[in-house]
């Protein structure tokens, strides 16, 4: 009897140690929290970052539309004082939430052919955050701006404002013209619902807005070498 008991205590030890190992992995496996996110939705993000009450706080100001003798948030712009709750909530905005989800977003889909009308539209979507960085702040982060996750580049470099305007005019131009409307539409978009010809329209309006910071007598040269390609542009102020 001794030994029936003995040896069903052993097997039953042995199957309750051996069954503390079965699905132990997916037991603990979080199935809520996913390990990859398609990066249509990581654009969706920056789409979301952009806040008009970022740019526009300050920039009413230096423009001169909004005129204020009194302390506040226009008090950076009125009388070149240090008010960072107004100056750097733009760069906050754009840094943290549209810069650092469309450096991420190039990264995963620069080389999947089958994503490149996303890959584009993230690019349009990025120059025009950085166009309005340079354009309240003068020279910023650019070439180096946003990657400290994938690259580890936790102190970007400064290009300056006119290196930056005569790369964004290259971004648009490129990434607008590789739009193709036979190519996967990213029907998950949040801002034109992944449409083709309104991503070209939006890519070819910031076009029109970043020629508009050239200036004396400047002219843009394509990616691939050609001078003048973009008629208008060349010596607009000098009348040729």
């Amino acid at each position: 009897m001794k030994k029936i008991v003995y040896y069903t205590f052993i097997t039953v030890s042995a199957w309750i140690i051996s069954s503390c190992d079965s699905g132990f992995d997916e037991l603990n496996t979080d199935k809520t929290r996913p390990t990859a996110i398609d990066p249509a939705f990581e654009l969706n993000n920056a789409v979301l970052g952009f806040r008009t009450y970022s740019s526009l706080i300050y920039d009413m100001g230096i423009v001169q539309q909004i005129i204020s003798p009194n302390s506040g948030v226009l008090t950076g712009a009125n009388y070149n004082q240090d008010n960072r709750d107004a100056s750097d909530d733009m760069w906050h905005a754009y840094f943290r939430d549209v810069i650092r989800y469309t450096r991420d977003v190039t990264r995963l889909t620069e080389s999947v052919p089958e994503r490149s009308n996303l890959y584009n539209m993230t690019r349009i979507l990025q120059a025009c955050a950085f166009l309005m960085l340079a354009d309240a702040y003068g020279d910023i982060p650019y070439s180096e701006g946003g990657k400290g996750y994938p690259d580890g580049v936790f102190f970007p470099a400064y290009d300056s404002q006119q290196d930056v305007y005569t790369d964004i005019i290259a971004e648009l131009t490129a990434a607008t013209a590789a739009l193709n409307a036979a190519g996967r539409i990213e029907t998950a978009d949040v801002l034109y619902g992944g449409n083709i010809d309104k991503w070209k329209k939006f890519g070819n309006s910031l076009l029109l807005r970043a020629g508009m910071r050239l200036s004396k007598g400047r002219c843009y040269k394509s990616p691939a070498g050609g001078a003048g390609s973009i008629p208008g542009w060349c010596d607009y102020q000098s009348g040729r």
